[in-house]
């Protein structure tokens, strides 16, 4: 007698299992690549944009202080830039300590933030040329006890200065210091962590022509030069 119900007990070939494991592998692989490239691609999106954003706050902070370089409203302080090299600058200004008005000038400089010095450290910069000793190190800012970083992981700063006459110099002499009338600040900032798939063979070249790279490393940078008009200087 023959059953009315029939069971198929048929499973899958091993060429059926091969080929779907095939195909799921090839799925799998480029799910995986699809988030490593999304992944990576997200990190060098963030380091760029660091580089960026510390440039922006070094210009912008620097900007705002050295145009008052030499603001002396009452006459008596004898502001100015007190020395400038191609790593530092050092200099004053008279902005408050009025007793009467604390935003206004007292005609002395021992107040915050009027005594100003911005590059690098000695401690990063030992030879004072510019370039950071250990490949990147903070740009500073100090006001009398130590250098505050304004902008992390700087490969290079170079203060380059424009005279009265028009003429360049990164190195200024005693004599030429009360003729400075703007300075050009060249910065390049370096990625926080080498990326294997880069490789760095640019030539950044300053505001006095000097000429930074090629490095041939893994690190991107990013370069920018910018020129600031000392407003009180020559008044």
């Amino acid at each position: 007698m023959k059953s009315c119900f029939q069971i198929n007990f048929k499973g899958f070939t091993l060429i059926e299992i091969m080929v779907v494991l095939t195909i799921s592998g090839i799925l799998l692989s480029g799910i995986v690549m699809f988030f490593t490239n999304q992944q990576k691609s997200f990190i060098n999106t963030t380091r760029v944009s660091e580089m960026q954003q510390n440039i922006r706050a070094a210009t912008i902070i620097m900007s705002a202080e050295i145009r008052e370089a030499g603001c002396d409203p009452t006459e008596n302080t004898n502001a100015g830039i007190i020395s400038a090299t191609v790593s530092q600058l050092h200099f004053t200004r008279d902005i408050i300590g009025d007793t009467v008005l604390p935003n206004k000038a007292d005609g002395e400089l021992n107040d915050a933030n009027e005594d100003i010095t911005f590059g690098f450290s000695q401690a990063n910069d030992a030879n004072s040329d510019g370039i950071a000793d250990a490949g990147a190190a903070d740009l500073g800012r100090n006001t009398g006890g130590a250098f505050q970083p304004i902008a992390e992981n700087i490969h290079a700063v170079e203060f380059n200065y424009i005279l009265e006459d028009g003429t360049r110099t990164t190195a200024p002499s005693a004599f030429q210091l009360p003729l400075i009338r703007s300075v050009q600040i060249s910065i390049l900032a370096r990625e926080s962590a080498r990326d294997k798939d880069f490789f760095n063979t640019i030539t950044y070249t300053t505001g006095s022509g000097a000429v930074w790279g090629p490095f041939n490393d893994n690190f991107k940078r990013r370069f920018t030069t910018v020129t600031i008009q000392c407003r009180n200087l020559g008044i």
